[in-house]
């Protein structure tokens, strides 16, 4: 068998999904993990079509001003959990911003605002999954199902400091963490999360003999061991908003206070009516209800606990298309934060519901600019879009885009 071929490229920018973007000879696009915009990289082509190839890094011949010393130990040694540790904090941004704008350059009229960096760099992370194989917890080898056990270390960055095992976590979560890994948890996923009061909630896919003894110990209250709950396993992650270790919420505290308090800024006060759609646990029904509004929120699972306030509201269990379907029209506002695929499936019964302004929150700009583009063609102006890095050291980015219901769409209303 030929051996893969290997190129000299000079990286020029990164990609939505973490990786560094060239161009070889014939002026293919090349993409190449764990470089940096500037970089001058020998790297070995491991697939290629006609129309693009990915490489793997085998040397930096030339760093970029780009490119600096990764703060971890496991990311040093292929752990897949962050894509840009090697990259500048201001190139980091800089190439979400040009990402998002990017996805959302054929809206006629979009105003893409300026980033917003709310999570500090390091230590924001109050929610995190691992992975267990042997009874040892780490994260998966960039581009494998291979899992690197983590070690406890000091940053590379920081190397005076205390021994960490992952300096994207809270310090609290780190240190339950430690104490998790250290009594040898069953195969499986293993997620944990941090409460605002401090407390800490684990869970594990198998049953664990040794999961009662661990609570009380770095703040952990509950344990949920396959079918057994040990302690108290949902938690007030925020004033108001429950949660356990296997249920979603926003990664960073602070990047999800700035991401609710733009929601609420830009739905205004009410009274009227507001559908939320793919609402989760409440994060945004909380701002939303003490702001005045009548909230008809919807997902495929009810909150932990009941939300209550405001003008009021109700929770709808059920798919999505299902639940706009058999609402009554009109309404004032729809919000909607929907999983990373976007919510194609939704857009037809927002468009039904009339609804005057509309806050659209994504994890992906590129699902984004399908739907928006979807309701701009029914009549929707998008007008402004704020970027949010809520997950440095990572190529992730949310966006809160606003829709302003047109002259067109008034009038079709009023018909």
């Amino acid at each position: 068998m030929a051996e893969s071929p290997e190129l000299e490229l000079v990286v020029t920018a990164l990609a939505a999904g973490g990786d560094g973007v060239a161009r070889d000879a014939g002026g293919r696009v090349t993409f190449v993990p764990r470089t940096a915009p500037g970089d001058r990289v020998r790297a070995r082509v491991v697939h290629a079509t006609s129309s693009f190839a990915r490489a793997e890094l085998v040397e930096v011949l030339e760093p970029a001003a780009s490119r600096e010393q990764p703060p971890c130990v496991h990311f040093v040694r292929g752990c897949g959990g962050c894509q840009w540790q090697h990259v500048r904090r201001g190139e980091q941004l800089a190439a979400k911003q040009a990402i998002v704008a990017g996805a959302l350059r054929k809206l006629p009229g979009l105003t893409v605002h300026k980033i917003a960096e709310p999570a500090p760099p390091l230590h924001w992370r109050r929610r995190a999954r691992f992975h267990v194989d042997g009874g040892r917890t780490g994260l998966y080898v960039l581009g494998t199902k291979r899992v690197l056990p983590l070690e406890r270390a000091r940053r590379v960055d920081l190397p005076e400091g205390p021994a960490i095992l992952c300096p994207q976590l809270e310090p609290a979560l780190d240190a339950a963490l430690c104490t998790v890994a250290g009594a040898t948890p069953p195969d499986g996923e293993l997620g944990l999360v941090l409460a605002h009061d401090g407390k800490i909630a684990v869970g594990v896919e198998r049953a664990w003999r040794g999961a009662p003894r661990l609570v009380g110990k770095s703040g952990i209250v509950g344990i949920i061991a396959g079918k057994e709950t040990h302690g108290e396993v949902v938690l007030e992650l925020e004033p108001g908003l429950w949660g356990g270790p296997w249920e979603f919420a926003q990664a960073s505290a602070l990047g999800n206070a700035a991401l609710v308090a733009k929601v609420r800024e830009l739905v205004g006060a009410g009274p009227g009516t507001l559908v939320e759609l793919y609402a989760g646990a409440g994060n945004f029904t909380r701002g939303l209800l003490a702001a005045g509004w009548t909230v008809i929120a919807t997902d495929l699972v009810a909150p932990a606990r009941p939300l209550s306030g405001g003008g009021g509201t109700r929770f709808e269990v059920g798919p999505v298309a299902d639940v706009v379907a058999k609402l009554a029209a009109p309404v004032d506002v729809v919000v909607l934060d929907p999983p990373r695929a976007g919510a194609a499936e939704a857009i037809d019964g927002i468009v039904r519901l009339a609804p005057r302004t509309i806050v659209y929150v994504s994890c992906d700009p590129a699902t984004l600019a399908r739907d928006a583009g979807r309701l701009v063609a029914a009549g929707y102006e998008a007008t402004d879009a704020w970027p949010y890095d809520l997950m440095p050291q990572t190529s992730h980015v949310e966006v809160v885009m606003v829709l302003r219901a047109s002259a067109r769409a008034a009038a079709r209303t009023s018909s």
